[in-house]
């Protein structure tokens, strides 16, 4: 049954409302807030009761007295009104508004939590990443959160602090973990250690450097086990009730989805969190794709290829999976190898393995003989975050295949089979042949193919005539003949083209030499 913690529906009520309790009580549990008057009893103890009357402060409770009341008086009167036996179970707000406001702005502050937790629930029915979980379940943080694995890795974080923070303790904890060990007393980091495994909630601590900044850490179990926790700090003193109940929902919906096995693998799985992430599109920044990069001992120089190895069946079971992955690491064993879209991807650095070294691809063409399979190989790229853009070029290849016989397949020598495929599903190639272009290739002629060539080549060469005729082994006066024989019949100067009509002539002649 979902419910509010009052620490949290006191935390949100409306700055412009002084409230005044004391911290008793506030684990207590609300499904919605319901009006008291002087013709009410109380029926049902799971709601939160508002009232303005002060007859109740002082009432003989026939049935039962509400587990927590908010007793709504003008600004100006005294809290003595309440009895303090009433203060472990009710607050005093002032307010000159009218009660029935006050009411209303109470239910909006469930409607608002409950639409949170609707959410949240949504999220994980569908089956969603873990990481969007707490991407969104973060926005009612006050602060901002990190997700670490058992050994203190980090694998997502996410928020942000309410006000802007200067300084380095936030990325202490993301460099460090949730027990930043160069921030809080070593004797501090060993106990934390011993709760997690002890199986407690939320663990405190507190930084050496600067007292009034306090670190939170919520463990994680799944099936018993402990898999992980949240780390969070406050930089400005101890972490209210309301914060610590709010984390504590963040780890009930995480755990859910653990359950629920949406996405187990992520989170158990370090070594591919981050490369699932990539592959699937998503946005990497840059502090996180830097701490897995150092963690695994690779740079930000490093230049890398993916490869798609394509699987004869669509479906195949663990058992296989784990074989072929075991047959690829043996030579690419520094790589990051992993089942993805039935199919197997590997991210490995070139200084690994060089695909243009011959004994490499010699070994690489060996495998894929042996265990029957295909390989698609990006272009290289120089940036770990942008495998998504690597992974869309082998998948390219395999739609559109240049060689389908081939076992080896390279997106910088496939590029215009796969440019040329797109293109027609659009529409037929010569539909994107500048109009002029194409009735020199439909004539057959073999001048006209030439002259063609001699285009294409003079483009190429930046539309230069001596370097164009070096290329071409004609005479400089011959190319300029045939240059000017082409301007008369596309009824277009070559020396004033701008961009677009450069491009446009240049996609046509390529055109035309593969129709």
């Amino acid at each position: 049954m979902k419910s509010m913690s009052i620490s949290v529906i006191l935390d949100w009520i409306p700055d412009k409302y002084r409230i005044f309790y004391k911290s008793t009580g506030l684990d207590q549990l609300f499904r919605h807030a319901r009006m008291l008057d002087d013709s009410m009893e109380i029926i049902d103890n799971d709601f939160l009761y508002l009232t303005q009357e002060s007859s109740f402060l002082d009432r003989e409770w026939d049935i039962r007295k509400p587990r927590f009341l908010i007793f709504c008086t003008k600004t100006g009167s005294k809290e003595g009104q309440i009895n303090p036996s009433w203060m472990e179970h009710a607050a005093i707000l002032y307010t000159d508004e009218p009660f029935h406001k006050v009411f209303h702005e109470f239910l909006d502050i469930f409607d608002k939590y409950y639409a949170w937790y609707e959410q949240c629930l949504k999220i994980i029915i569908e089956n969603k990443d873990v990481s969007d979980l707490l991407d969104y379940a973060a926005t009612f943080l006050c602060n901002p959160i990190a997700l670490f694995s058992p050994t203190g890795k980090l694998l997502h974080y996410t928020g942000k602090f309410q006000e802007k923070i200067e300084g380095t303790l936030w990325d202490e904890v993301i460099n460090f973990g949730f027990t930043p060990t160069e921030s809080i007393y070593p004797d501090e980091h060993q106990r934390v250690m011993q709760e997690i495994h002890s199986g407690n909630r939320l663990i405190s601590s507190v930084f050496r450097q600067d007292p009034s900044h306090h670190s939170l850490t919520a463990p994680l179990y799944f099936e018993g086990k402990n898999f992980g926790a949240f780390g969070t700090t406050d930089m400005n003193g101890p972490f209210t009730e309301a914060q610590k109940a709010l984390l504590l929902e963040v780890v009930h919906f995480t755990e859910l989805a653990m359950n629920h096995q949406i996405q187990a693998f992520l989170l158990q799985d370090e070594e591919n969190y981050y490369v699932i992430r990539l592959l699937q599109g998503y946005p990497a920044d840059e502090l996180s794709t830097s701490y897995y990069l150092q963690a695994r001992n690779y740079t930000n120089e490093d230049i890398w290829y993916l490869y798609q190895f394509s699987l004869l069946e669509s479906d195949i079971s663990d058992t296989r999976q784990s074989a072929y992955i075991h047959q690829i690491k043996n030579i690419l064993p520094h790589g990051v190898v992993l089942y993805f879209e039935h199919s197997i991807v590997a991210v490995c650095r070139r200084r690994d393995f060089d695909p243009d070294y011959e004994k490499s691809y010699a070994a690489l063409e060996d495998l894929l003989k042996r265990l029957s399979l295909k390989v698609y190989i990006s272009t290289r790229f120089y940036r770990f975050t942008e495998l998504s853009m690597a992974y869309g070029q082998c998948r390219l290849m395999k739609s559109y295949p240049l060689e389908p016989q081939k076992h080896i397949q390279r997106f910088d020598e496939a590029f215009l089979h796969v440019l040329y495929g797109v293109l027609k599903e659009k529409n037929s190639l010569p539909g994107f042949c500048h109009p002029a272009v194409l009735s020199l290739w439909q004539s057959h002629m073999e001048q006209d193919l030439t002259l063609i060539h001699n285009l294409k080549c003079y483009l190429i060469n930046g539309r230069n005539i001596a370097e164009t005729a070096r290329t071409l082994h004609l005479h400089r006066n011959t190319l300029i003949y045939r240059l000017r024989k082409i301007e008369d019949l596309l009824h277009i100067s070559l020396d004033y083209l701008d961009e677009n009509m450069l491009l446009y002539l240049l996609i046509s002649c390529f055109i035309c030499e593969t129709l």
